[in-house]
């Protein structure tokens, strides 16, 4: 177009744009209508391809891991609601109110109740004496409700999964409850004042729990039978559990109907196990940094397409301005045109995202939990949502400068930079995404430590590339280099700007891929080191003074090699700082309101860690105390506080002089409070031990239960045994996502590589008509991606070096050691695989004739 037409344009009536009436104040209805005609010629054009292609892989990336991880998460949280026996469980040292299951029976509430107390049980076979203190469990007929009762009519058959407990008149036991009493299935035994049945022996009760100190053998019977056994009378030490199952919003409404008493709470799986609940949350945790990631690939992928989209358009927005239209017109008309992309982006993603959970599902059949449940509406809600924040958070900046071209544009060939309302719209997005992220994570410190500390890390790696880039050109350029190494840098160097975001998009994508991995192998890692193949898996307690020695000989002839000895003494504390607990506001928190188990110990046991303090005089005394830190946070609770306690009737107080970290993961013994050697000698204590029983040595474990009637042996390989289940599930869900990140990872650095696919076929094309011939452009465009793959990786390394640092010491509290190995084999690699990718994807810049080229 001359210039003299271009003036004669402006000067009269607009002419309609591809049928349209394109001309100021057309109205809204207008611009949308010409959005869409634009939007479908561009489309038949091609321009919007890539466009589309990111948008899609971001959605269905991000929404495709956000279900396969929320089912994953549900199907974890029902195998630990399995582990618990119920969706909810209520405790109270009380009966159970009659409210309560009127109130489950309106919600439609599925229930049982169950009560347990400890108690003396007896023999009943002729000329056999024998008793033994054993945990009493009486359940109604609606239990079990979850998890698996797995018991056996007879010793030499497996037990098979009962739907209901014992009838009126029998009773359940462990099997090391037979060796005590020297009896068997088909015999009777007394409990209080009724003569009951054995049987069955219980192999399994999945809602057992974990509390070392409180497990003695299990008698498990009728809630009937207990009415009327006289055991249920004041003092009795009895705790009374209503277990439902039902949906989320039924259990929130039941509780939120709840005014529980101080004696009264709602249990979780941490008050069975703090092992299993530990491994849960840091699982939990890392699916939810898998899935900040996979957003995070997305709006990078968006940010690239729309840019590339945008720069191609400066030419007709001036067009669009030459022939009359506003700046207001044409940023709504190519704000549509991101809508119109974005509904057909998110109906196709989430489309794709659902084959590809189900496909990922259907693959692993064999290996995935079986019935996972349906993804939750918030699992879409995030995916298609952290989609759309990212096409208009990170696209809409690109489009701001299309509005706001100038119409001598047709003329001059200037670039418009984006605007500063363009990088508050940034931060607007980058805001947004994080609050998205809290939503779907329900962790607030984590998402806003990741995506702070991610942008702060790529600004300062941005900047540090920059200068390295001019480095880089000054070194150069004081050396003779070959023709391939002439056009690569002067391709890089002549446009840093873009070459300073390609190496930022790889990078960002390779410390993605490198924190991930980094943090799925010391997950692991930490699990196994926490639960190693010889973890104890019987306590013994009870332990007397005078019958330590024997004991210990005796496990020795079995072959048994117990861990450190643990002088242990229940204490109730009384007073803080010479004030009664009863007068402080911390008189009803559960973790005091009962009988603490405290030990003493001339070393730090090797799960713990002194954060604060002095360990060692704690050791030496004289009345000096160490607190597990989290429980001294809770409670308010300094050093140089001095605590009161009674045990065994003596009071006394003493000093807080050390306070210990705990990983409660480790199924080895823990202690929120350790007295120091002098305080423990003066109270009357008992002993606690663990050690290794294979599975080839029961018949020792039955040899030392009948030889020490008054310790109390806990078998925990069955609560082992669920722990190790859950963490293979654990470590499947982490694979999966792992695959399913590195995936989205590799298709955003081939859609980066694709945003310069048309440049590249021009500048090859001139080359290749001033006389370059194809081998030359080849080598050039090899050095020219390794060098880019070079850089990226380095920069990936420094970033995920500071990313992994912050997370690990952080957040997820676990050991850091850096990345090691990776440092050797991630820049060769990269090299190797963004050279030949990118030489692969851009062979076209060599095959095809330079003429057709030029035309098109």
């Amino acid at each position: 177009m001359s210039t003299d037409s271009t003036s004669e344009t402006v000067h009269y009536q607009p002419a309609p744009i591809s049928g349209s009436h394109a001309v100021p104040g057309m109205g809204r209805w207008g611009e949308l209508k010409l959005s869409l005609r634009l939007l479908v010629r561009e489309a038949r054009s091609g321009e919007l391809t890539l466009l589309l292609m990111a948008l899609v892989l971001a959605i269905t990336v991000s929404t495709g891991i956000s279900l396969f991880s929320s089912r994953l998460e549900l199907a974890m949280q029902a195998n630990a609601n399995d582990i618990l026996g119920a969706d909810l469980r209520v405790r109270s040292s009380t009966a159970l109110p009659d409210e309560w299951l009127t109130q489950a029976d309106k919600l439609d509430l599925t229930r049982a109740r169950t009560l347990t107390f400890p108690s003396v049980v007896l023999s009943e076979s002729p000329g056999n004496e024998s008793m033994s203190l054993a945990a009493i469990k009486a359940v109604d007929d609606g239990y079990p409700l979850r998890g698996q009762l797995l018991v056996t009519d007879s010793t030499d058959v497996p037990g098979t999964d009962r739907s209901q407990g014992p009838s009126v008149g029998e009773a359940w036991i462990e099997p090391r409850l037979l060796a005590l009493l020297n009896t068997q299935i088909g015999e009777r035994i007394s409990v209080g004042e009724n003569s009951l049945l054995i049987s069955g022996v219980v192999e399994q009760e999945s809602d057992r729990g974990g509390n070392f100190y409180n497990l003695s053998p299990r008698v498990m019977v009728h809630w009937n039978d207990v009415a009327d056994s006289g055991l249920l009378g004041p003092g009795s030490r009895v705790t009374y559990r209503l277990l439902l199952e039902g949906s989320a919003d039924e259990l929130e409404q039941f509780k939120a109907q709840l005014n529980l008493d101080p004696n009264q709470k709602f249990e979780s799986l941490d008050d069975g196990s703090r092992a299993m609940s530990t491994s849960l949350e840091r699982a939990k945790q890392y699916l939810s940094l898998a899935a900040m990631m996979a957003v995070v690939l997305a709006s990078v992928a968006v940010a690239i397409s729309v840019r590339r989209y945008a720069r191609r358009h400066f030419d007709i927005s001036a067009l669009m301005r030459t022939f009359g239209l506003q700046q207001g017109q044409i940023f709504r008309i190519y704000t549509w045109q991101l809508f119109w992309v974005g509904i057909l982006a998110a109906i196709l993603g989430a489309a794709l995202a659902w084959f590809l959970q189900v496909a990922l599902l259907s693959i692993l059949a064999d290996l995935v939990p079986d019935g996972l449940p349906p993804a939750s509406i918030l699992a879409w809600a995030v995916g298609l949502c952290s989609g759309f924040v990212s096409l208009l958070g990170f696209g809409l900046p690109h489009i701001l400068p299309l509005a706001r071209i100038s119409p001598l544009r047709v003329l001059r060939q200037e670039l418009q930079p984006v605007p500063l309302s363009g990088w508050v719209l940034y931060a607007f997005s980058l805001a947004t995404l994080t609050g998205l992220l809290w939503v779907f994570t329900s962790d607030a410190l984590l998402s806003l430590g990741v995506m702070l500390g991610g942008s702060a890390t790529l600004l300062v790696l941005l900047g540090l590339l920059r200068g390295v880039i001019v480095i880089i050109d000054k070194v150069l350029r004081q050396r003779q280099l070959s023709l391939a190494w002439r056009f690569a840098w002067q391709h890089i160097q002549r446009d840093q700007t873009a070459a300073a975001g390609q190496v930022l998009a790889f990078s960002l994508t390779l410390m993605v891929m490198l924190v991930i991995g980094m943090l799925r192998s010391d997950l692991l890692a930490d699990w196994q080191r926490s639960l190693p193949t010889d973890t104890p898996n019987v306590f013994a307690m009870n332990i007397q003074p005078f019958d330590r020695e024997s004991l210990l000989s005796s496990m020795s002839e079995e072959g048994i090699e117990p861990e450190d000895l643990y002088p242990i003494v229940p204490m109730r504390l009384t007073s803080v700082n010479g004030t009664e607990i009863s007068e402080l506001e911390i008189r009803d928190e559960g973790s005091i309101d009962r009988d603490l188990i405290t030990s003493s110990a001339n070393f730090l046991p090797d799960n713990n860690e002194v954060v604060a303090g002095d360990w060692a005089k704690t050791q030496a005394g004289p009345n000096y105390v160490s607190l597990e830190v989290d429980l001294a946070e809770r409670l308010g609770f300094k050093l140089g506080d001095i605590l009161g306690f009674r045990a065994a009737g003596v009071d006394f107080t003493v000093e807080i002089n050390s306070l210990r970290s705990v990983d409660w993961a480790s199924m080895t013994p823990n202690f929120y409070m350790m007295l120091s050697p002098d305080v423990m000698a003066s109270l009357p204590n008992s002993y606690l031990t663990s050690f290794y029983l294979p599975d080839n040595q029961d018949a020792s474990l039955t040899r030392l239960i009948k030889e020490f009637p008054g310790v109390t042996f806990l078998d925990t390989r069955f609560l082992i045994t669920q722990l190790q289940s859950l963490l293979q599930r654990i470590t499947l869900a982490i694979e999966l996502i792992l695959v399913c990140v590195l995936a989205g990872a590799l298709l955003v650095m081939l859609s980066v590589l694709l945003t310069s696919t048309r440049e590249r076929l021009t500048q090859g094309a001139l080359l290749r008509t001033l006389g370059a011939s194809k081998q030359q452009i080849r080598r050039s465009q090899w050095v020219e991606f390794g060098l880019l793959g070079g850089l990226a990786a380095i920069f990936a390394l420094l970033g995920a070096e500071a990313l992994c640092a912050g997370l690990y010491l952080g957040l997820l509290d676990i050991p850091y050691g850096g990345l090691g190995w990776n440092w050797l084999v991630l820049p060769p690699v990269t090299i190797l695989l963004i050279g030949g990718v990118g030489t692969l994807m851009l062979r076209s810049t060599i095959s095809q004739p330079p003429l057709q080229v030029l035309r098109e």
